[in-house]
């Protein structure tokens, strides 16, 4: 169930918050300006040289989230050229963002009343998704048939991407690969357009059109890393591990030996059993100097290899060379952690001392570790590391704010948003509440866990990590319908949020809900996030329960195959050949998932599978 490792980078699809190109503004009082576009004449607007200023200031303000300065700037825009069905568009988006949604419908009305341009109905389907109206498909429908009219290949590739994005929103997988399809032959060089077939034909099971589309893709930009690494775990999950192995390479070479690609291709090597793969290439990648500036890496590399030894020696010589006490004893924890050793990581955690920067950071990682441990003393000892960091935070959170960043003067860019807010401290509230929730249900106390969370809820009602963690606890105490529906408020919100899609769907296939729209709704996750072993399990574990019995085999295996070694995924396995009658190969599946530390609960619905199968494998049946 759970979403496992990311093979692929966020890939939502582009949202039009802003019309792109500046060059563009008043209906009547600037002429038209042509230019050749791929062959092509695009008529596109000259902005008067007053309103371009605050035009183009106002989307500095929108790379930054300030959404009120941009909204002014845009206002004084149209102070000198009010008829620029463009920057009402841009003006109306701004104000979505601000919850202004009346204003913005005016806006939008305005500006495709002067002229129905692409913005403007982008502009109309963002209002109509912030007021879930339903109205939304229609009008990113019509954007992209303007944009194919005014044949500009850069519109044409964004509304396609918005409209099946509104399409996934809406469960109609289908839909949105005919989008796809139609942006691949509208758009001939769209690398994206591949890229987001691939997803979408794994999804559907078409692995050969997944296949072709990502080396599609790559053959028009060699350098597309999402692409390369969704080709590795598709390779992977059709059992393909040397075709795999070149492509991850590639990939590591292509992005420079990165640590993100490393660690994905390191653990996949590792917990498939090819160590010596694993560590051949892990004595590559690691640095060969250990300072501050190279341990997080080399110990990143070291655990993703499965070699936490060796991640915890590195750090301990970092410690000798000056690095922070305080940080070596979290790398020091994690690696302890990753090798079970869960006493041994609370107390290397518990060793930074109260004033230290990552005081917080350290009682949350030991409460987590001790709750693993389990035990009456280790439980006390969590609630005690948690109740430490809580009094900190609260008393962080009540600390003055820092000063707030002043408005730039005209002309000058605004500061990041990392300059604005240097030195203010992070909220560690919400993090804390979720952890000792969780403390209380292993305690033995879900009602105590639930009223935390209700409490937390009261003051941030849409928070998806509450809601979510609040919903497992329900499923996990035989609430299964109270799980879906608190877990399908997020996706109100959100109908993308991949976690809520993964859960909903399979806390509804696993007790029997609406099975053809978990399959939708995981269809949809396994689109968003390519080539997680969980949620392609959970695919799978649909499809089994709906009866489909060879795409269950083969979507359960692809889970497998990503994520080898994992308790549930195998468990899933087992009921899999249990229902094909291989009883000996459901035996043996089950007791090799018992050998990876599965959850308590997974455990006893494992072992009481063995005992009804076991007399009958014993018995040659």
């Amino acid at each position: 169930m759970k979403p496992g490792t990311t093979w692929a980078k966020a890939r939502g699809a582009l949202l039009l918050g802003a019309w792109g190109a500046l060059a563009v503004g008043c209906a009547t009082a600037s002429p038209p300006v042509s230019k050749i576009v791929n062959g092509q004449v695009v008529v596109a607007r000259a902005i008067g040289p007053d309103a371009y200023e605050h035009v183009a200031r106002a989307l500095l303000f929108e790379e930054e989230q300030r959404w009120e300065e941009a909204a002014q700037e845009l206002r004084r825009a149209l102070s000198f050229d009010d008829q620029s069905p463009e920057t009402r568009a841009q003006l109306a988006d701004v104000l979505v963002q601000l919850g202004q949604l009346d204003e913005a419908a005016d806006e939008v009305e305005r500006s495709l009343a002067i002229e129905p341009t692409v913005v403007g109905y982008s502009a109309a389907a963002h209002l109509a998704e912030a007021r879930r109206d339903g109205k939304a498909l229609e009008r990113y429908r019509q954007a992209a048939t303007l944009a194919l009219g005014d044949g500009d290949p850069e519109a044409i590739e964004a509304t396609h991407l918005s409209l099946a994005n509104a399409q996934l929103a809406a469960l109609d997988l289908p839909g949105a690969h005919a989008t796809i399809r139609a942006l691949a032959t509208a758009a001939p060089d769209s690398v994206r357009a591949r890229v987001e077939v691939g997803a979408l034909a794994w999804a559907e099971g078409s692995v050969d059109e997944a296949e072709g589309a990502l080396k599609e893709a790559l053959t028009l930009e060699p350098e597309q890393i999402d692409a390369r690494l969704m080709l590795a775990a598709l390779q992977v999950a059709t059992g393909r591990p040397l075709d795999a192995k070149a492509t991850f390479r590639d990939a590591l070479e292509r992005a420079e030996d990165s640590a993100e690609v490393a660690e994905m291709y390191l653990k996949w090597l590792s917990t498939s059993g090819d160590q010596a793969t694993a560590n051949e290439e892990a004595d590559r990648l690691t640095p060969d100097v250990i300072d501050e500036n190279t341990i997080d890496t080399i110990v990143r590399i070291e655990r993703a290899a499965g070699r936490p030894d060796r991640a915890k020696a590195a750090a301990e010589r970092a410690l000798g060379r000056g690095v922070d006490a305080a940080h070596v004893a979290l790398l020091i924890g994690g690696a302890l952690a990753d090798a079970k050793d869960y006493k041994g990581a609370a107390a290397r955690f518990l060793k930074v001392s109260k004033g230290d920067p990552d005081f917080i950071e350290s009682r949350l990682r030991a409460a987590e570790v001790l709750r693993r441990a389990g035990g009456a003393s280790q439980l006390s000892q969590a609630e005690r590391a948690l109740d430490d960091a809580m009094a900190v935070a609260t008393a962080e959170a009540a600390a003055p704010p820092a000063p707030a960043a002043t408005s730039p003067k005209p002309g000058v860019a605004p500061k990041a948003p990392d300059e604005a807010t240097a030195g203010r401290p992070r909220d560690w509230i919400s993090d804390l509440i979720v952890a000792r929730a969780l403390l209380d249900e292993k305690r033995g106390d879900p009602t105590r866990a639930l009223r935390g969370l209700d409490l937390a809820l009261q003051k941030s009602p849409d928070d998806p990590r509450f809601l979510l963690v609040r919903a497992a606890i329900d499923e996990r105490h035989g609430e299964w319908r109270a799980a879906v529906t608190m877990a399908s408020k997020i996706l109100v919100a959100d109908p993308r949020n991949v976690e809520a899609l993964n859960f909903v769907g399979f806390v509804a296939a696993d007790h029997g809900g609406d099975l053809k729209t978990a399959i939708r709704q995981l269809q949809v996750a396994m689109v968003l996030d390519p080539g997680a072993g969980g949620i392609v399990d959970s695919l799978g574990w649909a499809y089994l329960r709906i009866g489909d019995m060879p795409r269950a085999a083969e979507f359960l295996t692809e889970g497998d195959r990503l994520e080898p070694g994992d308790p549930e995924i195998l468990s899933h396995l087992g009921e899999l050949y249990s229902l094909q009658k291989q009883t000996d190969r459901a035996v043996a599946t089950y007791r090799k998932a018992l050998e990876h530390d599965p959850e308590e609960r997974v455990a006893r619905d494992i072992q009481t599978r063995l005992r009804a199968l076991e007399p009958a494998s014993a018995a040659g049946r």
